[in-house]
């Protein structure tokens, strides 16, 4: 699923990557609640603080591009959260997973499927980007991204059995 043409405004762009991380942030949050691992679940709850982070940062970054002419409100308002990086619901990809959350490490496997697409969309915004800042945004953003995969993979490494 392409989320973007490159016709975008930076402004757009912005819009559409916050609203992707609130996807994610309602997804890990409901990881968190629903494990039975206690790591599995404490790295969840990390993982949807750092979409909050996201969230702030493209907040932070819409408000310079646009001059602050909407309030948070508003801007939330017109996002739509529902979707997250790989382009399905929260909602559509537990209906398609039900019995993996008691699973850790099938759990971890989806979240690194679901951080990868997360990475490769945002570098596929950076590229796309005319604006040198909002490009610079979502760098960072990607960078994060490879931070979480690089955590998500060494619980995995630790989850799988031992030979």
């Amino acid at each position: 699923m392409y989320l973007i043409e490159g016709g975008e405004t930076p402004e757009e762009v912005i819009s559409l990557a916050y609203g992707l991380e609130e996807g994610a942030y309602r997804f890990y949050r409901n990881l968190s609640g629903k494990s039975t691992d206690g790591e599995t679940s404490r790295l969840f709850e990390g993982l949807s603080r750092a979409e909050i982070q996201h969230r702030e940062k493209l907040w932070e970054k819409y408000k310079t591009l646009t001059e602050g002419r909407l309030t948070r409100e508003a801007f939330e308002s017109e996002v739509s959260p529902k979707t997250m990086e790989g382009g399905k619901t929260a909602d559509q990809v537990l209906g398609e997973y039900p019995d993996w959350i008691q699973d850790p490490r099938e759990a971890l496997q989806l979240a690194i499927s679901l951080e990868t697409d997360a990475l490769d969309l945002y570098l596929r915004m950076a590229l796309k980007s005319q604006d040198e800042e909002t490009k610079a945004v979502f760098y960072t953003l990607a960078d994060e991204e490879k931070t979480h995969l690089r955590r998500l993979g060494e619980l995995l490494r630790g989850k799988l059995p031992a030979g």
